[in-house]
C-alpha cells in the first residue's frame, strides 16, 4: 500500500505542476494583452551547479544572485534536471525572490521501474513543463546550452568566458576541445546576443568567427562576495608557512603552472627562503607537470593544496607575499581579482584578459620565460614599499568590479534579446 501511495502521489504533484504552469502561461498572456505588463521569462542553465564551483561555476552564482536582488520584470526558471532519482539531490541555486528550480523526485517505492520511468518523464513530460514555463529568452552562462536545453526559449543569450580552445587548442583537454569544435560554431550562430567576460574575450571571437559586433556585448565580472565584503585584510591561514609565494587555479596546462615551478626554483636560487603554495585541483594533461614537480630542486619547500573553500581562500591570499598567475590565456582570471581584494600583489601574464583585470596594480611578465616570471616576483619580495604601493593599488582595483553592475548590463541583453527595450547599459567595463 505504501508503494502505491507514493506512486499516486507522485504523479498527482507532476499533474498539479502541469495544470498550475499552463494556468500561469495563460494568465501571464492575458496580463500582457489586457494590462500591458512587460515582464520578461527567462530559462537559465544550471548544470554547472551540479559540480563543486570553480571558475565558470562562480560566475554564475554570484550574476544569479544579483539578478534576483534587481526588480525590474525579468524572472527566471532554472533548468538542470527536473526529475530526479530516489536519493538524488538537486543543484544548490542561489536566490529566491525571483529564482525558480523545479524539482520532482522519483519516490524509491515505485510500482514503475525506476529507470525507463525517469527516461520518459525527462524524455516527454520535461519538454512539455518547459514548454509551458513560455521563456522569452534561453540564457546559458557556460559557451552553449546543453544538448537537451537547446530550445528551452525562443531567443538566446550565451556567455563566452574565453577562446582557449580556438586561440590555443593544445591547451584545452581532448573531450572538451571536441565538444567546443562541433556544437560551439552552430550555437553561436544561433545566438541572439552574446555576453563576453572581457574586451579580450570579444576580440577573440571576432577574430575568429564571424559574427556581428552589435550583438556582442562586454561585460566584466564582479568581486565575489566573500572577497568583497572584507574590511580589513585578514589573518593569514595558520595552517600555512609563514613566508610564501602563491599559485592558485586547476592544475593544467593552460595555466603554465610548469613555468611557475622554474620561476620559484630561481627565486630560492637568488636567496628567497620561503614556499611556494599551489592551491588546485589537477586537471587534465598534468604529465609534465607532475615531472617537473617532482624533479624540481626545491621540491620539498612546495606545498599542494587541494580544492580550498571559499571562507578559507581570503586567508590563503593574504598571507602570500604574492600571487603567481601568468597563464597563458584567461577569459578573466577571477584569482587577479580575490587576489588584489586581499592587499597581495598579483604577477600576471602582459597578455589576454589578465591585463583588464589587474589593470596599474599588476606586475606583468612574458610568461613564455620563467626568468621574466621570478623578476617579477623578486621585483615585489626585495622591495617592501613596492609592495604595499600595490597593494593599496590591488584593493582599490578590486573594488571596483561589481556583481550588481555585472547583473545590471546582462539584464539588458536579456531584455534586449526578447525583444523588449533596455532600461540601461549593456556593457560593462571597469
Amino acid at each position: 500500500m505504501a508503494s502505491v501511495r507514493s506512486t499516486v502521489r507522485f504523479f498527482a504533484h507532476v499533474g498539479r505542476d502541469l495544470l498550475g504552469t499552463l494556468r500561469a502561461r495563460v494568465r501571464r498572456t492575458f496580463d500582457w494583452v489586457v494590462y500591458g505588463v512587460d515582464e520578461v521569462v527567462v530559462g537559465v542553465d544550471v548544470f554547472p551547479f551540479a559540480e563543486t564551483l570553480t571558475g565558470v561555476g562562480w560566475y554564475e552564482w554570484n550574476l544569479l544572485d544579483a539578478l534576483d536582488r534587481r526588480d525590474d520584470g525579468l524572472r527566471y526558471n532554472l533548468y538542470a534536471h527536473t526529475f530526479l532519482a530516489p536519493g538524488e539531490q538537486p543543484p544548490p541555486v542561489p536566490g529566491r525572490r525571483k529564482m525558480r528550480l523545479r524539482v520532482h523526485e522519483v519516490p524509491a517505492g515505485l510500482l514503475l521501474p525506476i529507470r525507463p520511468t525517469l527516461w520518459l518523464l525527462r524524455t516527454f513530460v520535461e519538454p512539455v513543463l518547459c514548454f509551458l514555463d513560455g521563456n522569452d529568452v534561453f540564457f546559458a552562462p557556460n559557451f552553449m546550452p546543453p544538448h537537451r536545453h537547446r530550445r528551452r526559449g525562443r531567443r538566446t543569450v550565451l556567455t563566452v568566458h574565453d577562446l582557449a580552445f580556438t586561440a590555443a587548442p593544445e591547451l584545452v583537454g581532448p573531450e572538451t576541445l571536441d565538444d567546443m569544435r562541433s556544437r560551439f560554431p552552430r550555437s553561436l550562430r544561433r545566438a541572439d546576443r552574446v555576453i563576453a567576460v572581457s574586451e579580450a574575450t570579444a576580440s577573440d571571437l571576432l577574430e575568429h568567427y564571424e559574427f556581428d559586433r552589435r550583438r556582442v556585448h562586454t561585460i566584466h565580472e564582479g568581486l565575489d562576495p566573500h572577497f568583497a565584503d572584507l574590511r580589513e585584510a585578514p589573518a593569514p591561514d595558520p595552517a600555512l608557512p609563514d613566508d610564501y609565494l602563491l599559485f592558485v587555479s586547476t592544475i593544467e596546462p593552460r595555466k603554465n603552472v610548469v613555468g611557475v615551478l622554474r620561476a620559484f626554483a630561481l627565486v630560492a636560487e637568488w636567496g628567497y627562503r620561503g614556499q611556494l603554495v599551489l592551491v588546485g585541483r589537477w586537471g587534465w594533461r598534468t604529465e609534465a607537470i607532475r615531472a617537473e614537480l617532482e624533479s624540481s630542486p626545491v621540491r620539498d619547500r612546495i606545498i599542494h593544496l587541494d580544492y580550498v573553500g571559499r571562507d578559507r581562500m581570503a586567508a590563503v591570499y593574504a598571507g602570500a607575499r604574492a600571487l603567481l598567475f601568468p597563464s597563458w590565456i584567461e577569459g578573466f582570471g577571477l584569482p587577479i581579482l580575490e587576489s588584489l581584494a586581499c592587499g597581495t600583489p598579483v604577477v600576471t601574464s602582459g597578455r589576454s584578459a589578465m591585463p583588464e583585470v589587474a589593470g596599474p596594480a599588476g606586475v606583468y611578465v612574458d610568461p613564455e620565460s620563467a626568468h621574466s616570471i621570478a623578476t617579477g616576483a623578486a621585483s615585489l619580495l626585495d622591495d617592501a614599499d613596492h609592495r604595499a604601493r600595490l597593494a593599496a593599488l590591488g584593493r582599490t582595483r578590486a573594488r571596483r568590479f561589481s556583481w550588481d553592475e555585472a547583473a545590471r548590463a546582462t539584464a539588458n541583453v536579456l531584455r534586449r534579446a526578447a525583444g523588449k527595450r533596455p532600461d540601461g547599459p549593456e556593457t560593462y567595463r571597469v
